[in-house]
């Protein structure tokens, strides 16, 4: 079977035994056969004219997995294989055969069907090959980090093919520099570049969208401010995580200095007046709304710019009011004791920053964590879970008391690996076959380097509701 892919290069896809055949349950999907890939390189890479674009019929896959043997991208491939399989057309890639032929053996023994699953072979950092493969898809799901150490190419490939991309990076330094090499192509392409997918960031950043489309929808107001209080969970880290967060931290100080003094780290980018917001400060933070505390939360430097992000994005026409605030906080319960709590977290949080901060806390860290590749066994992933309250509060005019209104979200599985893999896909899965839904909100941007609020809205929260996750406004506050 042979697939011309455009002038400047092709992939010849020979079947294993020699023979051209191709399963009956395939046939129908237009899904290639069990293959071995072989390289036909040429001179140049593809150039854009001769991509066609993911909104056209004629690219082979929907879906393609990159980095389908790392640790989250196996998860993705299983999800795919036991819940989407003869569904989807998509195909797994990576830069090992070996192993991707390893992790096709497995999945066959989830659903036998995906037996013949496409393997798609490229080094990350040759363009042209990253290109190859990614022309073939309408959306490529991007998994392989550290990603501002080996997600360049896949990035900048996606923008030259316009091949809509998603990732759960949470890197968020590497995500400014894409917003300034690629946000005016890809916004001029079509093409949705789709950071921060996991659960960094897409439980915040869809449940503030769903509270502030609650505000605007049902009680006639733009939303003026969202909490999140992220509750107990339950849940591992794997060594690819680690990596990522030691990369940064190790390499990029001063920028990371910066992320953690400005809510509009991202935001800034497109030069709007959104207003006075601020991190949450490194202490007790009271909720006077509810009358809740909170505690300093690991997440907040991420969530809460990539909120702000989605504001900018959005605005005016979007639900946020105008100087729309954003608090996410580790909950710690309501008066006296809830103090005493969050007071406690804010310890251990400084500490645990100040061991981290010194050469010795950082050596010891480093033995102790798991290798890349590795994370949390089968149970915790499967027995996890985690919880937020959200708290939302309209827009008024001064002296008019604003309505209060509080929902959730939550996922009864592991949020680092299990719910992040499941939320990647959706995501995938929405730009890929969703762009009806999206479309029919009307606020969603076309393209540019996005966020998942602002690239699908509330079409992928029905995604993620689909697929056991919970999102739900509970209404105001008796």
């Amino acid at each position: 079977m042979l697939h011309a892919l455009g002038a400047s290069s092709q992939r010849v896809l020979l079947p294993r035994n020699g023979v051209a055949r191709t399963p009956a349950s395939l046939r129908s999907r237009n899904i290639p056969s069990r293959s071995v890939i072989v390289r036909v390189q040429e001179a140049e890479a593809p150039s854009t004219e001769s991509a066609a674009p993911a909104s056209t019929p004629t690219r082979p896959y929907e879906v393609v997995v990159w980095g389908a043997t790392g640790f989250t991208g196996k998860l993705v491939c299983e999800h795919l294989a036991r819940d989407y399989g003869g569904k989807v057309k998509w195909a797994m890639a990576g830069r090992d055969n070996q192993k991707l032929e390893k992790v096709r053996e497995e999945l066959a023994q989830i659903n036998p069907d995906v037996k013949d699953i496409p393997l798609l072979v490229a080094d990350a950092n040759n363009a042209s090959e990253v290109g190859d493969v990614l022309k073939q898809s309408k959306v490529v799901v991007s998994l392989a980090g550290p990603f501002a150490n080996v997600g360049n190419e896949v990035v900048a490939q996606a923008v030259e093919q316009g091949t809509h991309y998603c990732d759960i990076t949470g890197e968020l330094t590497w995500v400014r520099r894409n917003m300034e090499k690629y946000h005016a192509t890809a916004e001029a392409k079509g093409t949705k570049i789709v950071h921060c997918c996991g659960y960094d960031s897409a439980p915040s950043d869809i449940g503030a969208l769903m509270m502030a489309e609650y505000a605007e929808r049902e009680l006639g107001k733009k939303c003026a401010k969202v909490y999140t209080l992220a509750g107990l969970g339950l849940g591992g880290a794997s060594g690819g995580t680690l990596a990522t967060g030691m990369n940064m931290m190790e390499k990029e100080p001063l920028e990371m200095s910066k992320v953690a003094r400005d809510q509009y780290y991202l935001a800034s980018y497109h030069k709007k007046t959104l207003g006075y917001d601020t991190p949450a400060p490194f202490w007790p933070t009271g909720i006077p709304e509810t009358g809740e505390w909170g505690g300093p939360w690991v997440m907040e430097p991420c969530n809460a710019r990539v909120v702000q992000l989605s504001n900018a994005l959005l605005s005016p026409q979007g639900p946020y009011g105008r100087d729309f605030r954003y608090k996410e906080v580790l909950a710690g319960g309501g008066g006296l004791p809830g103090f005493l709590v969050s007071s406690l977290v804010t310890a251990i949080m400084g500490i645990g920053g100040f061991a981290l901060s010194t050469p010795q806390g950082m050596a010891l860290f480093k033995r102790l964590a798991p290798a890349q590749g590795e994370g949390p066994p089968k149970e915790i992933q499967r027995n996890g879970y985690w919880s937020h309250k959200l708290v939302g509060v309209t827009e008024e005019p001064e002296g008019q008391e604003p309505t209060v209104f509080t929902g959730e979200c939550s996922d009864s599985r592991d949020p680092g690996y299990w719910s992040t893999s499941r939320m990647v896909l959706e995501a995938a899965l929405c730009m890929a076959l969703d762009e009806g839904a999206i479309k029919k909100s009307g606020k969603c941007r076309d393209g540019g380097v996005l966020t998942p609020a602002s690239a699908m809205g509330l079409a992928l929260m029905e995604r993620f509701k689909g697929a056991g996750l919970k999102f739900e406004v509970h209404g105001p506050v008796k």
